[in-house]
């Protein structure tokens, strides 16, 4: 997640009350460590914000780990029950659709564990490049197609935020443009690298771009 949009979902989240938003299911949370000091905007734009408002924030991840409240996998049903017993009047869904094969299934899932009239705040890339976690299907909807995953739901807020590019990035690191210069000449050792690291450099000149949703479910 980057600093911008962590604080474009902190301030969508601060126009709740914290009666609307609790308890929050936070699906593909992660660890502490990684929520707190490798990406320390997601805890201090909107974890620790919400906690301060009295919000009970329930962390979800695939894995185990510190920081992580409940280590389920929604796409099964064992693990959608998990879930689903929280009772979440909120959920965050960030950055997850375009690392599952079908996008639309972990949606309808991530929406059936919201009560009625609840609020979906949901993000993703809309242009940036390949990353695997382990799995990138690169789905790159805009905020309108990422919100018709959600069908029924009432759209509150639909922002494509532009959230720096890969000249910032070389910029603090140059040695990362080294990979794609010494590839360059050598499409034949692996096409689908050569094409992964040739592409990165489209975003030296092009923005990063992440669609952003908030959304309320069906009041039933």
């Amino acid at each position: 997640m980057f600093p911008t949009e962590a604080a474009w979902v902190g301030a969508a989240l601060s126009a709740f009350d914290a009666e609307a938003l609790s308890p929050l299911l936070n699906v593909g949370a992660s660890t502490r460590t990684f929520r707190t000091e490798i990406q320390p905007w997601i805890h201090e734009e909107i974890v620790a914000p919400l906690e301060a408002r009295g919000v009970r924030v329930v962390h979800l991840d695939l894995k185990e780990g510190d920081g992580v409240d409940i280590a389920a996998d929604i796409l099964s049903d064992e693990g959608l029950a998990r879930a689903k017993a929280v009772g979440a009047r909120a959920l965050t869904l960030c950055n997850i659709l375009e690392h599952v094969v079908d996008p639309a299934d972990l949606a309808r899932r991530a929406q059936a564990l919201v009560a009625p009239g609840g609020i979906l705040v949901v993000t993703g890339p809309r242009s940036y490049p390949h990353h695997r976690d382990p799995i990138d299907t690169m789905f790159r909807p805009t905020p309108q197609e990422m919100a018709a995953l959600f069908p029924g739901c009432e759209v509150l807020l639909a922002e494509e935020l532009a959230t720096g590019s890969y000249r910032d990035q070389v910029r603090a690191r140059p040695w990362l443009l080294l990979r794609p210069l010494f590839r360059l000449p050598f499409p034949f050792l692996g096409w689908a690298k050569w094409k992964r690291s040739m592409g990165r450099l489209y975003w030296l000149f092009n923005p990063y771009l992440v669609s952003c949703v908030v959304l309320r479910t069906p009041r039933g």
